[in-house]
Formats: C-alpha cells, sequence, structure tokens
C-alpha cells in the first residue's frame, strides 16, 4: 500500500493523534464550568467529591498528554533527551493510575483519602513492573525482538488486572450495590480499550497488517477522549428524588 494512504501514516498525522483527542475532554471541561456538579445525583455519595475532583483533573490531564507526547516531544529542543523516554512513562503511568484511584476510591470509601492515593500509586507500579521484567528477559534471550512487544505485554497485563480486579478482588471488599456496579463498570471500560489496543497490536506486528493502525484509532478515543466524560456521567446518574407532594402543594 501507498504509505501516504496508508492508515499508519493515518494514525501518526496530528490529526488522529492530537486533535481528534482533544475535542471532548474540552467540550466536557466547558460542561463543567457551567454547569457545577450536583453531588446529590451521586452513585456513592461518600466518594462524590473524590470522582468530582478526580474526573477534571484527569480531563485536564488527558488533554496535555497527546500534546506533551506528541509535538512537544518531537520538537528540536527535546528530541533525543531523557524527556522521551520519561514523559510518556509518566502519562501511562497516570493513565492507569486514575482508573485503580477511582476504583479503591469508590470500593472502599472507609479508608482516608491518604490511603486511597498511597495504595492505589502503589498497585499502578505492578503491571510497569511485570511487563518491563518480562521484556528485558526476552530481549536477553532474543536481542532482535521488536520494541512493540513490550507494549503487547502491558496491554495484556492491565487487561487481566482489570479482569482480576472486577472478578476475585471487587466482590471481597465492595459492600454496597452501586459501588460494585460502579467499579465493575470502570474495570470493563478499562478493559475494553487495552483489549483492543492489544489486538491491533497483534495485527501490526504478529500479522504485519496495517488495518490494525485503524483499529488502534478507537481506543485512543475511549482512553483520551471518552474516559473523564463517561466516568463522570455514569458515576452522577442516580435519578434525583421526587419531592413529596400534597393536597396543598397541588392547587
Amino acid at each position: 500500500m501507498n504509505a501516504s494512504l496508508s492508515w499508519q501514516s493515518a494514525y501518526a498525522g496530528a490529526l488522529q493523534s492530537v486533535w481528534a483527542l482533544l475535542a471532548l475532554p474540552l467540550a466536557f471541561l466547558a460542561w463543567r464550568l457551567a454547569a457545577p456538579t450536583e453531588l446529590a445525583r451521586a452513585r456513592v455519595p461518600r466518594a462524590a467529591r473524590l470522582v468530582a475532583v478526580a474526573t477534571l483533573v484527569f480531563a485536564c490531564e488527558t488533554i496535555l498528554d497527546p500534546i506533551a507526547t506528541g509535538p512537544w516531544l518531537r520538537s528540536e529542543a527535546l528530541r533525543g533527551t531523557w524527556a522521551t523516554s520519561v514523559v510518556p512513562f509518566v502519562f501511562v503511568y497516570l493513565g492507569d493510575w486514575r482508573v485503580l484511584l477511582l476504583v479503591l476510591g469508590v470500593a472502599r470509601t472507609d479508608l482516608p483519602l491518604s490511603a486511597i492515593l498511597l495504595r492505589s500509586a502503589a498497585t499502578t507500579t505492578i503491571v510497569p513492573i511485570g511487563a518491563g521484567s518480562l521484556y528485558a528477559l526476552v530481549r536477553w534471550r532474543l536481542r532482535d525482538v521488536d520494541g512493540q512487544w513490550l507494549w503487547m505485554g502491558y496491554e495484556a497485563g492491565f487487561l487481566g488486572l482489570c479482569v482480576l480486579g472486577a472478578r476475585i478482588w471487587l466482590p471481597r471488599v465492595a459492600t454496597g450495590v452501586e459501588a460494585r456496579s460502579f467499579v465493575r463498570t470502570l474495570f470493563g471500560f478499562s478493559a475494553a480499550y487495552y483489549a483492543l489496543w492489544l489486538a491491533a497490536d497483534v495485527l501490526i506486528v504478529v500479522l504485519g497488517l496495517d488495518l490494525g493502525w485503524a483499529i488502534r484509532m478507537l481506543p485512543n478515543q475511549l482512553y483520551y477522549a471518552v474516559w473523564a466524560p463517561f466516568v463522570y456521567f455514569r458515576f452522577f446518574s442516580a435519578a434525583l428524588p421526587v419531592p413529596a407532594t400534597t393536597p396543598n402543594a397541588e392547587r
């Protein structure tokens, strides 16, 4: 296929890798400015402020991410510096931490905020350490292994973490029906974009199919653009209580 017509070239273009990822988070932030959060609509009231603040903060983070890891890192000033390795890792870490932060914050409302922050931050290191160690072992045996296998291991690892979290960890710790429902949804949403990334990378690396780059565009949208609005509206979607009426009030 002509390089100018390939899905890979479209994937690498600024339209897909930057601008298409910014529209929804920007609209979400504008909406939040105009419509303050109604905490009474929270599915788990004790976690309402955490979810409200976290979705606001991480909407800003997902706007900064494609800019910082795209045009900013490709600039002449940063090309070939330590930033090209550190900055992407920081944003990948934050993207996974937001999931585990809200999972723990909603499932364990009995914990203080400091414990939620520390435990979720520590748990977020499991997948990068595991994937990095496995990739280093493979490279020790196979020097010419494709670097994309590191990310495939990472994608499989976080996908597995979501599945185990939803099926084994969640039933043991969350007591409320609403908390379980929300956390299960959050795990499922995160598993979905990691599964799509993994499937796309298998098509690209293993089968050599350009179609994989087209498929990769969907999880990018879920991860960057859709995540904060989806989480917010899913959490603050409980019906408002209907005030009781009296005969006098109806006249």
